[in-house]
């Protein structure tokens, strides 16, 4: 295939993918406020087109890429504390379901309603402040508009495998901090290129084209999904963690909180 060929259609394709992730961004925002889902699902929208336009970042334009990335970044860091509040619920769901003592079970019966309760005043607060989340959707919509005007027939297929295996080398070098130090933040580190590296891959199948990871045999969709899910379980632990030592500092000294984190991750499997 001529590369003009290539680059035409390799860019109808990756526009397409834009545009749905663009849709689905917005469609999310607006069953969040009702339905917990769409805050989860948001978030994950705007983390596949920051994956893709990271890649296509050289060819796509810098400072328009940029421009969007910017407010795509500041649209999910406004949406996560509510969806660590959700993470927190369901890890403590977990946690609880696996409890072998009964007063352990009874002191987990009495905490998530109060760990519930405070993830609804976190949405009412949200919701007070953009009423049916509106001002996101805008935000969103306007997002879309500046996907379609970037100029996508310029991307090829060999645009995508340069950038990801840059993103395959940017993962390995948080991965080797990470295991070295075995600092949170390097840890969190790891997980976010792990999961940006994760998203790339996927991204690179729906467009119908190959990796091109000569020699990185470790660095497959489903290794890398398999790390992604093993760090996840690790930052839900942390996470609930740190909501049960806001409630410690909320409650009289004399009523501590004898509880123990039960959940066991699975060891981690770094990739080769």
């Amino acid at each position: 295939m001529c590369p003009r060929a290539d680059a035409s259609r390799t860019g109808e394709r990756a526009a397409a993918l834009a545009a749905g992730d663009a849709g689905a961004l917005a469609a999310a925002l607006a069953i969040a406020p009702v339905d917990p889902t769409g805050v989860h699902e948001a978030r994950k929208s705007v983390r596949r087109l920051r994956s893709l336009l990271a890649m296509g970042r050289r060819v796509l334009g810098k400072d328009a890429v940029d421009a969007i990335d910017d407010e795509l970044r500041a649209l999910a860091r406004d949406l996560s504390a509510l969806r660590d509040g959700q993470v927190v619920m369901e890890t403590a769901r977990q946690v609880a379901d696996e409890a072998d003592d009964a007063g352990e079970r009874s002191t987990w019966d009495a905490l998530r309603p109060l760990l519930a309760e405070r993830q609804r005043q976190r949405l009412a607060d949200a919701l007070r402040e953009d009423p049916g989340f509106v001002r996101r959707q805008a935000q969103a919509h306007r997002q879309a508009e500046r996907l379609q005007q970037l100029p996508w027939h310029r991307l090829r297929g060999s645009d995508l495998r340069e950038a990801l295996e840059r993103s395959v080398r940017r993962q390995a070098r948080a991965q080797a901090t990470a295991l070295a130090s075995g600092a949170v933040d390097d840890l969190h580190e790891w997980r976010r290129r792990s999961r940006r590296l994760r998203m790339q891959l996927s991204a690179l199948r729906k467009l119908h084209l190959r990796p091109g990871l000569a020699g990185r045999g470790g660095v497959s969709l489903r290794h890398v999904s398999r790390l992604v899910d093993q760090l996840g379980v690790l930052q839900d632990l942390a996470l609930l963690s740190q909501a049960l030592e806001a409630l410690e500092q909320a409650r009289p000294p004399s009523r501590s909180l004898p509880l123990r984190l039960a959940r066991t991750p699975s060891p981690i499997q770094p990739l080769a």
